[in-house]
């Protein structure tokens, strides 16, 4: 067969017929052609071949490492993105280990001052992206500190090989930074080398990288090392390559993984603005959601991913079976033929509301009585949402070193805390049956939220780890 045909398959959408004509293409080409490359892997990305798009993405950026780091960073990113395994991973971070050794300028030690400029470095800013929304409220709460900042956008996922379009994708922000928009001109290595000088030159001491090894443009830039301290944030997967000063973590569990344990590192916990969005949001009531007959609401928030193939749906059925009038709100995207299926077989999918995405879960919350943490993925902005609207969380707990045990941090009241799947419709089942328990743990979410998670608190606990690591700086 031709690679025409290969080519034909692919144009047409044919992706299943199209891979195993590429694959051929490919070894044929001892995997050297940049279009055969492109195309098996895009075709691959098409099928959900994880696995085999990660081996053949790892593959060719190897064989590419050495002429030509750009295209390299490229599939390495394919690879990590399709569940690379952790071996592998690893060899990419010594990579930028080995990268950082050859081109970091010496940095001078001692103190660099009072910090009152710093950087963040993110993939993108796009309003109701996770990470945005945290650096939204950072910036802001710095601001507060005396700390200004600016952030330097890599766009690491835009003119990308299944996000071809050649524009960035960050959208107009409202935000207390000065904002720079990456360019996507050129390859990986080109791109990351742009921002590094731009944040040299900002002669800004200090940068926050809020991004993983998954985002190659924003590990390499850090590679550079453009400033004299830069800090990972770690958003839910640290950046396993030595080339940073200090760590920062949003979860405590975290702590317990990190294979930087020398390097200073902080657990600051997420934060949330709910509050100020609650304020300023249109309640919507249960009538107008039809749920009037509803004797008790609960609700999960989340991408539906969090809630397939786990034991979260059984304990959800038996919840709604033991409270016939008791109805439960999800509000998330995804694919919801399967747990509409388990559901109906339980034979309770009629109190069950698929909402689909909502950009702002805050009008919802007036309709809720009891939040119900999915399992194993429990989702900590959903959280921390639910909390600062003073909704008791009933939420399953892990190992202290498990990054599932997130949720169980967050909530942190051990009386809403489930040992196992077993107790876990029991505390559902006291919160929903009893108001006055009820409201005396809504108290105690809503207290807690305020002491821990309000915004305030990023800029203070920011500013108390930047003069630590001022500190070590100054003490070498």
């Amino acid at each position: 067969m031709s690679y025409e045909q290969a080519f034909e398959a692919l144009k047409n959408g044919d992706f299943k017929a199209a891979v195993p004509l590429l694959e051929k293409a490919a070894r044929e080409t001892g995997y050297t052609s940049d279009i055969i490359n492109h195309a098996y892997t895009l075709a691959l990305h098409r099928t959900g071949e994880k696995e085999r798009l990660a081996d053949v993405a790892f593959r060719v950026a190897s064989l590419f490492l050495k002429d030509d780091p750009g295209t390299a960073m490229d599939y390495f990113q394919r690879a990590l993105l399709s569940g690379l395994d952790s071996s592998r991973v690893r060899r990419i971070g010594e990579i930028f280990e080995e990268w950082a050794s050859e081109g970091r300028v010496a940095q001078a030690s001692g103190s660099i001052g009072p910090v009152d400029r710093v950087a963040h470095v993110v993939g993108c800013l796009l309003p109701g992206h996770a990470p945005t929304q945290y650096v939204r409220m950072l910036a802001g709460s710095l601001k507060r500190q005396g700390v200004q900042s600016t952030i330097f956008t890599t766009e690491w996922a835009a003119s990308w090989f299944f996000n071809p379009a050649g524009v960035p994708q960050s959208e107009p922000l409202e935000i207390d930074a000065a904002v720079s928009i990456a360019s996507v001109e050129g390859d990986f290595q080109e791109r990351a080398t742009r921002i590094a000088a731009a944040i040299r030159s900002s002669g800004i001491p200090v940068v926050f990288y809020h991004g993983s090894l998954s985002e190659q443009i924003t590990a390499r830039v850090a590679a550079m090392h453009p400033a004299p301290i830069q800090v990972n944030v770690n958003h839910g997967s640290e950046m396993d390559a030595d080339v940073f000063e200090g760590f920062v973590h949003l979860f405590q569990n975290a702590l317990e993984r990190t294979r930087f344990s020398s390097h200073p590192s902080e657990w600051i916990p997420l934060a949330s603005d709910i509050e100020d969005r609650l304020q300023a949001s249109d309640h919507v009531d249960r009538r107008s959601m039809g749920l009037e007959s509803a004797g008790s609401v609960s609700a999960t928030f989340g991408n539906l991913y969090k809630i397939s193939g786990s034991g979260y749906l059984r304990v959800l059925a038996e919840i709604l079976k033991r409270f016939p009038k008791h109805f439960h709100l999800f509000a998330g995207a995804g694919d919801v033929k399967a747990a509409r299926s388990f559901l109906h077989s339980e034979g309770v999918l009629p109190r069950v509301r698929f909402l689909g995405h909502v950009s702002d879960v805050a009008p919802l919350l007036a309709t809720v009585d009891v939040y119900l943490a999915s399992f194993p993925h429990s989702g900590g902005h959903s959280l921390l949402e639910a909390m600062g609207a003073g909704k008791p969380i009933v939420v399953l707990k892990y190992p202290p070193d498990s990054h599932y045990n997130s949720g169980a941090e967050l909530v942190g009241i051990p009386e809403l805390i489930a040992r196992s799947e077993a107790e876990y419709p029991d505390i559902a089942d006291r919160l929903i049956r009893n108001p006055s328990v009820r409201a005396k743990y809504a108290e105690e979410t809503l207290k807690r939220f305020r002491g821990e998670f309000r915004p305030e608190r990023l800029g203070e606990r920011y500013v108390e780890f930047l003069n630590r690591l001022s500190g070590a700086r100054a003490g070498r």
